[in-house]
Order: C-alpha cells, then sequence, then structure tokens
C-alpha cells in the first residue's frame, strides 16, 4: 500500500516495489505550494479516465496515469475503502488519487502545512 508522508514542505508518497511496477509510477514528492486542494473523495473512481499506462484490475486495483479529455490523474487503490485526493498545480499530474484506511490524519496534515 502507498505510504503518504508529509513534512513542513513536501508531501511524499511512497509506493510499494509492485505499485512502482505494475502502474509504471514513480515515488512522488510534491512541494505544498503545488497542491491547490486536499480532500477525501470516496466516490472518485467514478471520474477516473482510462488506464495510460499502467494496471487496472476491476474490484482490485487501479495503479498508473489515468487520462479524461486533456486530465492526467496519478493513481493508487488497492481495495483500501477510502480515498485522498489532491488537485495539483505546476506538475506532471493533475489529480493525485490515492486509496487509504483513515484519510482524516493525512488530510489534518497536508491541510496544516498548505496554510
Amino acid at each position: 500500500m502507498a505510504a503518504i508522508t508529509v513534512d513542513d514542505t513536501h508531501v511524499y508518497i511512497t509506493l510499494n516495489r509492485f505499485e512502482r511496477f505494475f502502474g509504471i509510477l514513480p515515488n512522488l514528492t510534491i512541494p505544498v505550494e503545488h497542491i491547490r486542494q486536499v480532500s477525501q473523495d470516496d466516490g472518485i473512481l467514478r471520474s477516473i479516465g482510462m488506464r495510460a499506462p499502467g494496471l487496472a484490475w476491476p474490484g482490485k486495483a487501479l495503479i498508473g496515469t489515468f487520462r479524461k479529455w486533456k486530465f492526467k490523474d496519478f493513481v493508487v487503490w488497492r481495495s483500501e475503502p477510502h480515498f485522498v485526493v489532491l488537485r495539483l498545480e505546476s506538475e506532471k499530474w493533475d489529480r493525485v488519487v490515492v486509496g487509504v484506511r483513515d484519510p482524516d490524519s493525512i488530510i489534518r496534515a497536508i491541510a496544516a502545512a498548505v496554510a
């Protein structure tokens, strides 16, 4: 499962070997000044576009870059019940969507760093 850690200047998303390989994704380091919004959106999967490239295993995992119109999403989900969504500017991806078990503490930490 992807790990999200936060300090005063950056948000770090660390993927395990499986996620990096099958999602064809790197670990991310996002400066907090590039985060426009952080939220919990448990219905986000409905708005994610087509996989290009990555892994899509219905009901089990979505890992990779997903595109819809001109937007690109960095998605890491493996059956976790909740989602943390970061809307970004000046980054390769427009949104980062990560499945998590406890979104409240992560959202609070990121919101405190962004503020």
